[in-house]
């Protein structure tokens, strides 16, 4: 049963804590001397995927840092408003104990003497979730909570912005990342922070298992200060998930699965067309399948971005398959007719 609790009040003089922030502004203090992140974010889980993330906006310098925290196999923590950053770790600490996420938000916001002007969402691997706005925040403050996320922020222009990010968490696909993303897209197109835009970030943790990696951080992307941070976080999440995609293809060539691989690394490019690296391995691909035509065209594709992907294929030996095609060596002649 999705849950919602706005909080209409102003925050008891607090107000005057938020003077019009600009860009290359630090991240304005309350009289404690604590971070004031204004802002509005989503955790969220991916049951099918394992996945669970943070995603947050804010008219404030750096908030990603300060407001998101997950670890797989855990959960995902956001504290903002008078951000208490002891709040991430410590509650990720209790969830892995095995504390419910009502439990944990008890804990650390019962103990707190500032808890009034907190704010708070916890998710745990299970996707049970639990939010808290102190009533303290500055309004509009408040949040939703539903199966398998809560959305919430403070000087928000108004309550339609976390129903709008519920609205798109729950009726989007997709990868993680991008269904987060597009929850904080429909928070801005609902008015989003009443201050304006200026910070973000995309974190999402899933368990290693046997990927071979050597982090839970599948996404992990922050955007500190920018004049369009919706539009940059977008890109930079869309370069984090091709790259995911790359190394699946790097992955499937190791296992000799080459057509796979080479699927792979198209949805890796199709995320970023025109991203030259991402090209350039699809015509290594190519050629260590044998298919000299198509790894031909694929690095003269390359080569027509960048001239130096010409020295490189020239000595390495996931060309060798190729390397008497006439094709290939066409491409190799610095004064032939890509040059």
């Amino acid at each position: 049963m999705t849950r919602r609790t706005p909080i209409a009040a102003l925050a008891l003089g607090l107000a005057s804590l938020w003077p019009a922030p600009h860009l290359g502004a630090q991240i304005p203090v309350d009289a404690a001397g604590e971070e004031i992140v204004a802002t509005f974010s989503i955790v969220g889980r991916d049951p099918a995927t394992g996945e669970l993330g943070v995603a947050v906006q804010s008219r404030a310098f750096r908030a990603g840092a300060v407001v998101s925290y997950a670890k797989a196999g855990v959960g995902a923590v956001a504290t903002q408003a008078a951000a208490n950053q002891t709040y991430g770790p410590r509650g990720l600490e209790l969830l892995e104990l095995g504390l419910s996420p009502d439990e944990v938000v008890e804990h650390l916001t019962g103990s707190d003497p500032g808890r009034d002007r907190r704010q708070l969402a916890v998710i745990d691997d299970e996707g049970r979730v639990r939010a808290y706005t102190g009533s303290a925040t500055s309004a509009w403050a408040g949040h939703i909570e539903g199966e398998n996320f809560s959305v919430q922020g403070n000087i928000l222009a108004g309550e339609a912005v976390v129903r709008a990010m519920a609205e798109a968490f729950e009726s989007s696909d997709g990868p993680l990342a991008l269904r987060l993303m597009d929850a904080l897209d429909a928070g801005e197109a609902a008015g989003g922070d009443a201050r304006g835009k200026q910070a973000g970030g995309v974190l999402v943790v899933k368990p290693i298992g046997d990927s071979g990696r050597t982090s839970d951080r599948w996404v992990d992307v922050r955007v500190d200060d920018h004049a369009e941070p919706f539009r940059e976080l977008r890109r930079l999440v869309h370069m984090s998930i091709s790259r995911i995609h790359a190394r699946e293809a790097r992955t499937l060539a190791a296992a000799g699965r080459f057509d796979e691989a080479v699927a792979a690394q198209r949805e890796a490019i199709a995320i970023v067309p025109g991203e030259d690296q991402l090209i350039y391995g699809l015509a290594r691909l190519h050629a260590r399948a044998g298919d000299a035509a198509s790894a031909a065209s694929a690095l003269a594709e390359a080569i027509a971005i960048d001239a130096r992907w010409r020295e490189l294929a020239a000595s390495q030996a996931d060309f060798d398959n190729i390397r008497e095609n006439a094709e290939f060596q066409k491409l190799l002649d610095p004064g032939g007719p890509l040059s």
